[in-house]
């Protein structure tokens, strides 16, 4: 079974997301994400994003809550 992650992004990086084809998700908590694709495909797209000038990271399992949006917060 796939190993399946999202993508956290900057809102500016939307449009090249989707030129790759990704379909991204904002909200005004978690931001600009494509979700639940597979860690080969998100590990792609990252590296595609960073060649372009966009910081993009993998978010872990631990970096979502149960429900699916992350409620981490800076202290």
């Amino acid at each position: 079974m796939a190993d399946f992650v999202d993508i956290v992004l900057p809102s500016n990086a939307q449009a090249a997301a989707e030129a790759l084809g990704l379909t991204v998700q904002r909200s005004v908590t978690d931001g600009a994400r494509v979700r639940q694709i597979p860690r080969d495909e998100a590990e792609i797209a990252i590296e595609c994003l960073r060649d372009w000038g966009f910081v993009a990271r993998i978010a872990e399992p631990s970096d979502r809550s149960p429900s699916g949006s992350g409620t981490r917060r800076a202290a």
